[in-house]
């Protein structure tokens, strides 16, 4: 009988133990709901701005080529290794061609002109066959020249004993004047051919000079063409992208073009550096810092919220609309493949 009585009891004590706990609950609830209610509102500036990219990857190489075919679209995503374009580079390839084979030409020049000249030089002009000659046909004249004024010598001294006559010591006198003409003139003789190779040696060392210059500007307009390719970032005969995350924003050129250096054949906008271009009035400036965090929400999604940091204001204000606003950019901290160049956004930048 007893067991009977104090079940129903029992049962009546948990069920008035958790009426008491969900009540308990549901005053927590309501009082943190009035708290909430009760707390000041984060103050904000709101603010209309455009997704951009800080880095934009123009594609312009500076190279003799024309466009074979274009792989992309304006608005296409790309990544790094994908192709761009192919390139026709047979304009470029035959001035290559062109540059080695005037080098080759030009070095061949070169040794034969160095065969040509061996050793000589105006330093061991003396060396030189023909001036070996003059010298020798010099000294031989000048025994020559010497033997005639002993034996004139020798007459003056007979006519005194009188054995010879005065004619005979003036033809002799004539004879050695000729002679020390002959020296005269082969001195001159042997200085002018002096002065003839030397002509010749600065002539052929300026030569040297000159072929060597032109080699070596062969050379670097040789090697400015293969770094033309190079630079361009060309594998083979195509241009690939060199950016992670990008999406091809012009395209200015079509096949059959020729490459222009002054123009893009193309525009990547760098999705790894998207940010957000806001124009805040100026009435509100005074209240935004550098590093102040902002909530963006895209009008193509308004219901989905990105993080931003204020990274940057401008220290000039600008007119547009008819309303003095100061530019500042937003960083976006959690951007995904959703938020897009050029969406418009609703700003939200929370002040301290």
């Amino acid at each position: 009988m007893m067991k009977k009585v104090l079940i129903p009891f029992c049962l009546m004590a948990i069920i008035l133990l958790a009426g008491c706990a969900k009540k308990d609950i549901e005053d927590a609830m309501a009082q943190q709901e009035q708290e909430q209610l009760n707390a000041p509102a984060r103050q904000t500036v709101q603010a209309f701005g455009v997704v951009k990219t800080k880095q934009v990857k123009g594609i312009m190489p500076d190279l003799p080529a024309s466009i074979e075919k274009i792989h992309v679209q304006e608005g296409q995503k790309v990544k790094k290794g994908d192709i761009l374009i192919t390139l026709s580079l047979k304009e470029i390839e035959e001035q290559i061609k062109d540059k080695e084979n005037s080098l080759k030409i030009a070095g061949l020049e070169l040794q034969k002109l160095l065969e040509d000249v061996g050793t000589r030089n105006n330093e061991n002009i003396d060396s030189e066959p023909d001036v070996i000659q003059a010298k020798n046909n010099l000294e031989k004249i000048q025994i020559e020249y010497e033997k005639l004024e002993k034996d004139l010598k020798n007459k003056e001294a007979m006519l005194q004993s009188g054995a010879i006559a005065q004619n005979e010591l003036d033809d002799s006198r004539i004879v050695l004047e000729q002679k020390q003409k002959e020296i005269e003139n082969e001195k001159i003789r042997l200085e002018d051919l002096k002065n003839k190779l030397r002509v010749i040696n600065n002539k052929n060392a300026l030569d040297i000079k000159i072929r060597e210059q032109s080699i070596a500007s062969l050379k670097l307009q040789l090697q400015t063409l293969k770094d033309k390719i190079v630079g361009s970032g060309i594998i083979g005969n195509k241009i690939v992208c060199d950016i992670s995350n990008g999406v091809i924003e012009k395209i200015n050129n079509s096949a059959g073009d020729r490459l222009n250096a002054e123009k893009q054949i193309m525009s990547i906008l760098d999705l790894d550096t998207l940010i957000v271009q806001a124009n805040v009035a100026e009435d509100f400036i005074k209240d935004i810092k550098a590093g102040s965090k902002a909530i963006v929400n895209p009008l193509a999604d308004p219901d989905k919220e990105y993080e931003g940091t204020v990274s940057r204001i401008s220290n000039m204000a600008v007119l547009e609309n008819g309303e003095t606003v100061v530019p500042v950019e937003i960083t976006i901290t959690n951007a995904d493949d959703s938020l897009m160049p050029n969406f418009n956004t609703n700003i939200k930048i929370i002040l301290p």
